[in-house]
């Protein structure tokens, strides 16, 4: 994996609908990312080598999925955005961007593994609650917590 980006950073937006990206995550997106619509309601910033490994999936599966798949390569390609940061480390996200993931002023910038989310305050702590809540639930049989737990228990030993 290319990037790993982890943590959870609180932001606003600026007037100007910039936010600033967390200082550990500035040198992945240089010179450039790229922003797209996630279906839960936030923002994902991609490097460009991972925007270029979904653009291509998009592309392949538009070449043997006809009309639905060629519109859902249109809608992507023309719900994505190219960003530049600036030399303070602020990306510009698009108004219809915004009005997508209902960024008003106070933000939530996460590292989501492969990927920068960038949520609206609120939809994140709902969001949040229902991961962690999935992540405790012995029930949901999830390999991830057993397994951050057998890493924990190593460390202490």
């Amino acid at each position: 994996m290319e990037s790993l980006f982890v943590g959870q950073h609180e932001h606003a937006l600026d007037a100007k609908g910039r936010i600033v990206l967390p200082a550990g995550f500035r040198s992945a997106f240089e010179p450039s990312g790229y922003l797209i619509k996630q279906s839960e309601g936030c923002l994902a910033l991609m490097t460009p080598d991972r925007f270029d490994e979904i653009a291509t999936q998009m592309s392949e599966r538009s070449a043997s999925g006809g009309p639905p798949g060629r519109a859902a390569k249109r809608s992507f390609g023309a719900g994505a955005a190219r960003v530049l940061p600036d030399k303070q480390g602020r990306i510009a996200i698009p108004e219809e961007l915004r009005r997508f993931a209902g960024l008003q002023r106070d933000c939530v910038v996460i590292g989501a593994i492969d990927e920068v989310e960038i949520w609206d305050s609120g939809r994140w702590q709902d969001m949040n609650a229902q991961g962690e809540s999935l992540l405790a639930a012995p029930e949901s049989g999830s390999t991830v917590s057993s397994q951050a737990d057998h890493a924990a228990a190593s460390e202490i030993s």
